[in-house]
């Protein structure tokens, strides 16, 4: 018998596997936001609450709870070794600074798992003053009123202020300045990333991973993600060579509407990938990069990652 190409790298429950993430932020008074955070499944839970100072990303307190799950699934000294992120960026090379602080105790894959979640929620609420946008009037003097002029302005600062995120997918791609002028586009309240100091709960994030086994046949992955900018969600099949089928993505709230239902036409060219150790780059050339949606490129590769490849 053929060995197959890949296993489970935890235990599921009969049933199959089903991962939880939570969070929310406050924006406080004095340039830094409060991220709160919860990962659980059928093993574990535990919770995370970060102090990060803006504009910098740098983490200012962190502390960790364990809220459930015995110590040879979570080591109880990880909590102690948390409070040493102060000074930590999120962003490049964050994920080394986690792995270095963590050690290889009992429960540090879940621990990496929760601050990896918790920075990308830190990075995608940046408060900015109200009415910020109009900075960037100078870009749509040629747009009649509407939508898309709104959207265009929001576009013009998010592609400025957050560096990260110019040519980072298709909606931020330097090749869809046009559409704006070509189609309506729809952007998010601008309110919502205005908070009030001291507003509590300005940001929040939900998503739901689930894995379910089919005997014989490998496994049906399906990841949902919902905040107030946008909502989405993918499911694939990996069968029991390690190749994805049928696979689609749906989306529900959008930041920009008009832009960001594109990138789920490209999910169904998941199938037919055969996966590997390293499955990253032929995935992110499907459905990331700057034709596609990080966000799915995330939901994807993360369902991914519970499983052990072999070359």
């Amino acid at each position: 018998m053929t060995r197959p190409p890949y296993e489970c790298a935890l235990p599921f429950a009969e049933a199959g596997y089903t991962l939880t993430f939570e969070a929310e932020i406050d924006n406080l008074a004095n340039s830094e936001i409060r991220v709160r955070g919860t990962l659980a499944d059928h093993r574990c839970a535990l919770a995370a609450g970060w102090i990060v100072r803006l504009p910098t990303y740098e983490i200012r307190r962190a502390s960790a709870t364990h809220l459930s799950g015995t110590p040879d699934i979570l080591s109880s000294a990880l909590t102690a070794r948390l409070p040493a992120l102060r000074g930590a960026r999120v962003g490049q090379g964050f994920t080394r600074t986690i792995g270095e602080t963590l050690g290889d105790l009992p429960g540090h894959t879940e621990h990496l798992t929760l601050a990896t979640e918790m920075a990308r929620v830190s990075l995608q609420a940046f408060p900015v003053p109200k009415d910020d946008h109009e900075r960037f009037a100078s870009s749509v003097t040629d747009m009649p009123p509407g939508p898309s002029r709104l959207a265009r302005m929001l576009w013009e600062r998010d592609r400025a202020d957050f560096s990260t995120l110019k040519n980072s997918c298709f909606t931020y791609r330097d090749q869809s300045a046009q559409l704006f002028d070509e189609r309506t586009i729809e952007p998010f309240d601008p309110d919502m990333a205005a908070p009030e100091p001291g507003e509590k709960r300005f940001f929040w994030r939900t998503k739901r991973l689930r894995i379910t086994p089919h005997p014989h046949t490998g496994f049906h992955c399906q990841h949902a993600m919902d905040d107030p900018f946008q909502q989405m969600r993918i499911a694939f099949d990996i069968d029991a060579e390690g190749t994805i089928a049928n696979a689609t993505s749906r989306p529900g709230r959008l930041p920009f509407r008009g832009l960001c239902e594109e990138p789920h036409s490209r999910t169904a060219g998941l199938n037919g990938l055969k996966l590997g150790k390293d499955f990253t780059p032929p995935v992110a050339d499907r459905i990331g990069g700057s034709t596609g949606c990080s966000h799915l490129f995330d939901l994807a590769t993360d369902c991914l990652r519970l499983f052990t490849w072999r070359e």
